[in-house]
């Protein structure tokens, strides 16, 4: 007989056909991280030039393809990064309002929000009035639907060292 503290990790067959399996630990649902696997990573983050910089670097420790989709690539790039394999993808902050877009990342691949505070933003910026409210706004806009997509939560207030081992930790889960 096992405690309530202790895990027991079950395999279950999903019934879906791009769900072949996932290792349950003895909770009542099924939990899928990263739909099918695909090998994507999907990166979020305010940062736009972190942001680059990480995808970067975790494709070249897993010596897999980077890619860096642009705001004004839209939808069709996201779709077709969707669709490949084995790539660590850089995404523009408003691919994430699009329920339909989180949901299509969700399923195929791991999701990473690199989140930043207001003040680890601020101190990357002028530090300016305008920069404090653009600041704001962008919080307020983004990071509901970055922590609605998130798979995995990188905090942004360690060394990029730090960051970047964080991310490679979380996404080999």
């Amino acid at each position: 007989m096992t405690t309530p503290n202790e895990m027991i990790d079950i395999e279950y067959q999903i019934g879906e056909p791009k769900r072949e399996k996932v290792l349950f630990s003895g909770k009542d649902k099924d939990i899928v991280i990263g739909g099918r696997e695909s090998g994507n990573v999907f990166i979020f983050s305010l940062n736009d030039d972190l942001r680059k910089s990480i995808a970067a670097d975790i494709a070249k420790k897993l010596g897999r393809e980077v890619v860096i989709i642009k705001r004004n690539d839209g939808n069709p790039a996201i779709i077709e990064a969707a669709a490949k394999d084995n790539q660590i993808v850089s995404l523009p902050r408003g691919a994430a309002l699009s329920e339909k877009n989180r949901n299509l990342l969700k399923d195929n691949g791991k999701v990473l929000y690199i989140m930043s505070d207001f003040m680890t933003l601020l101190n990357a910026s002028d530090r300016s009035e305008d920069a404090r409210e653009q600041i704001s706004l962008m919080l307020n806009r983004f990071e509901p639907s970055f922590m609605n997509a998130a798979h995995h939560i990188v905090r942004s207030d360690q060394s990029y060292e730090e960051i970047l081992q964080d991310a490679l930790e979380k996404i080999v889960l």
